[in-house]
């Protein structure tokens, strides 16, 4: 759930740090007591008074340069009687540290702001859940007509609007979207090595992480069904930023990918009984009709109508 501070219509006046503008917005707190910090949470709009806050320009600064390490997303102020001016070492640690601080005039209630950026949370909330069932409704559209990997793999890459790759664990390219406009990017960014392997750090990584390296950003999820992992997902970001439906789109099609994988493996089990059995009743003598034997085998993809030697090995205990 996300709300920017262009939510905060005017007279509210951004009097430092406004670089730091696109932090994004996902809870709002009100400072009521000087020790705020133990209760402050990243990517949280913090409102306050002059009553609470500390009385030195020192102070202030070193406030700012905390909240900033704790991720917040922006500082509220609105001054009064308790503080007529934010000082001038506070305003310049924001700007060091692009981290926007807002005045807010006396006749703007912070309820009035809570109401709003809150409306404006949860509209945006609801944006993204009717965007990632509409992006579900596209991949398993695409899963359930018999698609796979490449499908798949061609559909993220049109939605994020960036190159796609799909990695086994050790960094095979099993299907790919893209790959080749940004090969030359991966390799000089020590992604690509000169096997065709891509490297994108520890294998066992368990979420979805954004990655930044030699200047390429890019997002890697990882293709879990249940306990068993069957690889990685690549996302390069091309035009459009990886946030919000982006990684969205990626963590959906990593979870249809892990289906098809484990579709494939339930699949590959049931051949595997039939050939093993096939396989069974003719060492065994049981089949002597070779016409049946011949469509059997031709549907196991075996080509028994040709001279063949048959060998028959037992394996030593050791």
């Amino acid at each position: 759930a996300d709300a920017e501070f262009e939510s905060v219509e005017p007279p509210a006046e951004v009097v430092a740090g406004a670089p730091g503008l696109h932090r994004v917005v996902q809870r709002l707190n009100v400072m009521t007591v000087p020790d705020i910090l133990p209760w402050v949470k990243e990517n949280e709009f913090l409102l306050a008074t002059g009553y609470p806050l500390p009385s030195t320009a020192i102070e202030l600064a070193a406030l700012v340069s905390a909240l900033d390490a704790r991720g917040l997303a922006a500082l509220g102020v609105k001054l009064g009687s308790y503080l007529e001016a934010l000082p001038r070492e506070m305003l310049q640690r924001a700007d060091q540290l692009a981290f926007p601080i807002i005045d807010i005039p006396q006749h703007v209630g912070f309820d009035d702001i809570l109401s709003q950026a809150l409306t404006d949370i949860v509209n945006r909330q609801s944006a993204v859940l009717e965007r990632a069932e509409e992006i579900h409704r596209v991949f398993m559209r695409i899963v359930l007509e018999g698609g796979g990997l490449p499908e798949i793999t061609e559909k993220l890459s049109q939605l994020i609007e960036g190159a796609v790759v799909v990695l086994d664990d050790d960094g095979r390219v099993l299907a790919a979207s893209g790959l080749a406009e940004v090969a030359g990017l991966l390799a000089t960014a020590g992604l690509l090595g000169e096997d065709g392997r891509i490297v994108v750090g520890d294998a066992l990584v368990p979420q979805t992480l954004v990655l930044a390296s030699g200047g390429v950003r890019c997002a890697l999820a990882p293709v879990l069904a249940g306990s068993m992992r069957h690889g990685r997902i690549l996302a390069v970001e091309g035009e459009r930023p990886l946030q919000h439906d982006a990684l969205i789109a990626l963590e959906h099609a990593a979870t249809v990918i892990a289906l098809d994988a484990a579709k494939q493996l339930a699949v590959t089990a049931v051949e595997r009984k039939f050939q093993s059995d096939f396989l069974h009743e003719l060492l065994s003598g049981r089949l002597r009709n070779e016409r049946e034997i011949l469509s059997r085998s031709r549907s196991l993809g075996w080509d028994l109508g040709r001279p063949l030697a048959v060998v028959v090995a037992e394996l030593e205990r050791t």
